[in-house]
């Protein structure tokens, strides 16, 4: 299936997008600082202000090196191949690094506005981490889960590290419209309604056609016996069926109307869908007719993905 892209314009980290703030770690450690400093000032320890004055100046510096971890990286946009609903949509999300220094524990994760603070955990567990080498990209990816056909989009993105030293935290925010075409899950028990009338030149029921040689597929239940490519079989141990296109071929009317039986929009949604499929795996030619929609006669990867986002758009302007 084709990927659904949609990708940001190159989004750079400069000095007013990247945030920071003293972890738990972080304040732990201040914490300490103040108790060590008020210790020496008491006592008139020299060794308790030389603690606390080295501890300070290691807290000044972490921060330094983890603002610099995040700033200039560069958000180069998302995407993802289209999916089932009901199974996990992975978002390609490029990272680029375009300075001569590496950067080190970054984690990405999504961030949408007005998260619940338990949502904000749980999506926390999901992040990935990753690293990244000088002058180079890497695809981090995000998974969602997909519940319902139609756009699924990424939303606001998270970029955050602790490194160094974990006592502090920077992050910036990355704004993505990468979206993911979620098609209906295929499911139903209905038989495929083969057209009334075949092409001129069949012979009865629907058959594999006879005409034009268009490869080979593995061997599935059901699929006629002449149709076996007995050759390949000798020589790769492995059962094939020829496919052929052209006047004999299977032709499917995949209509709304058929699965009115079914009721709901949703089922009947999914039961073309599974239709699509099979026609597809047993090489036939099919079309499909929806409300106000058509698509003629076809078969071919590029055709099933045309039918499956009609059925994933369905009802649907955007």
């Amino acid at each position: 299936m084709n990927a659904a892209v949609a990708a940001s314009p190159t989004q750079r980290l400069d000095r007013r997008r990247v945030y920071i703030f003293p972890s738990r770690a972080g304040f732990t450690l201040g914490a300490m600082l103040v108790v060590i400093l008020l210790g020496a000032i008491n006592y008139d320890n020299a060794l308790g202000y030389l603690l606390s004055f080295l501890l300070g100046g290691m807290f000044l510096v972490a921060m330094l090196h983890t603002y610099h971890n995040l700033a200039g990286l560069d958000f180069l946009g998302a995407h993802a191949a289209p999916v089932f609903a009901g199974e996990r949509a992975r978002f390609e999300c490029v990272i680029g690094n375009p300075w001569p220094r590496a950067r080190l524990a970054l984690a990405l994760l999504r961030r949408p506005r007005g998260a619940s603070r338990r949502e904000r955990r749980r999506l926390a567990r999901e992040g990935s981490a990753f690293d990244l080498e000088p002058d180079s990209t890497l695809a981090v990816g995000i998974t969602l889960d997909a519940p319902r056909r139609g756009w699924l989009s990424l939303g606001r993105l998270r970029l955050e590290s602790g490194y160094p030293l974990g006592i502090l935290r920077a992050w910036a925010y990355f704004a993505s419209d990468a979206r993911c075409l979620v098609y209906p899950a295929p499911r139903g028990s209905l038989a495929l309604p083969y057209a009334a009338t075949q092409a001129a030149g069949s012979t009865g029921t629907a058959m594999l056609g006879a005409d034009e040689f268009a490869g080979l597929r593995p061997y599935s239940s059901g699929d006629p016996v002449r149709a076996i490519a007995w050759k390949t079989l000798a020589r790769e141990q492995q059962l094939m069926i020829k496919r052929f296109h052209g006047q004999g071929s299977q032709q499917l009317e995949l209509d709304w109307r058929t699965v009115a039986s079914l009721g709901d929009v949703e089922a009947r949604l999914s039961q073309l869908a599974a239709w699509v499929l099979e026609a597809e795996r047993r090489g036939a030619r099919y079309a499909l007719t929806l409300p106000g929609h058509t698509i003629a006669l076809g078969q071919g990867t590029a055709h099933r993905d045309t039918c499956l986002r009609a059925l994933a758009l369905f009802g649907d302007d955007a």
